[in-house]
């Protein structure tokens, strides 16, 4: 399961994530992402609260960075996975 809580202000958005990203999860981040009325430089990613990622949530969280949303994580996993796609790249 997983819950995503959108806040907007001051004209940027912030997507909060939290519980497991992986299987059918991955096509609502996708979804609440594209639905987010916000360029994507000016989307932030929060994977703080997420517990576990599958191969492709990586990738699409790839594509969404590649695209120019920032990602946002704490903790060994999450600081992890964002360090590993910035560092990646396309």
């Amino acid at each position: 399961m997983l819950r995503i809580t959108v806040r907007e202000e001051r004209g940027r958005a912030t997507l909060k994530l939290e519980g497991n990203l992986c299987g059918p999860w991955v096509n609502e981040l996708e979804r609440c992402w594209q639905e987010t009325m916000f360029c994507p430089e000016h989307i932030t990613i929060d994977l703080s609260g997420v517990r576990q990622f599958d191969s492709r949530a990586k990738s699409v969280l790839r594509d969404l960075h590649n695209a120019g949303s920032q990602l946002k994580g704490n903790g060994a996993l999450t600081s992890y996975i964002v360090e590993e796609i910035q560092q990646t790249g396309a």
